[in-house]
């Protein structure tokens, strides 16, 4: 069986004049939310065996945190998690990774796509906030549903 974190990255700075979105990176108060919400996460018993992150610096941050939280594992960036990255395709790969190995999978990326994935995979409409992680199991051929939490309840207790 093979579990999948779909974790929006944390809070990122704005867009400053003449900066390439992928360039935004986490604010202090991103890191620090960021960091307690993987360490919820990770307390819940939610542990990576492996990752993958949009490349945007911003999700490769929020990556970092998780695998502070967490220890290492083996992680890559992906341009199939991108912000604008088609749903059917990633849900075509994903498949794929559930398929060569048993484990906990962390995805990290943007709105509007985990929205759409999560909906695509699930047929449930969540907010996806800032640092929040939806669980969802890959069983018998079948993506199910199991948990959806906000970053709130991730940084405050197990």
């Amino acid at each position: 069986m093979t579990t999948l974190l779909l974790i929006r990255h944390g809070i990122a700075e704005d867009l400053h004049p003449g900066q390439r979105d992928s360039d935004r990176a986490l604010t202090r108060e991103g890191w620090t939310k960021t960091r307690a919400a993987m360490h919820g996460l990770v307390a819940r018993g939610h542990v990576p065996t492996r990752g993958f992150s949009s490349p945007y610096r911003r999700a490769v941050e929020t990556m970092a945190c998780l695998q502070e939280a967490a220890g290492a594992f083996p992680l890559e960036t992906s341009l199939m998690v991108l912000p604008e990255s088609r749903v059917p395709q990633a849900d075509l790969w994903l498949r794929g990774l559930a398929a060569e190995a048993d484990g906990t999978l962390a995805v990290i990326s943007h709105q509007p796509f985990l929205g759409e994935l999560i909906f695509h995979l699930t047929g449930r409409n969540f907010e996806v906030k800032k640092a929040s992680c939806t669980v969802i199991r890959w069983e018998d051929g079948l993506w199910r549903f199991e948990r959806q939490y906000q970053p709130s309840e991730l940084r405050h207790g197990a």
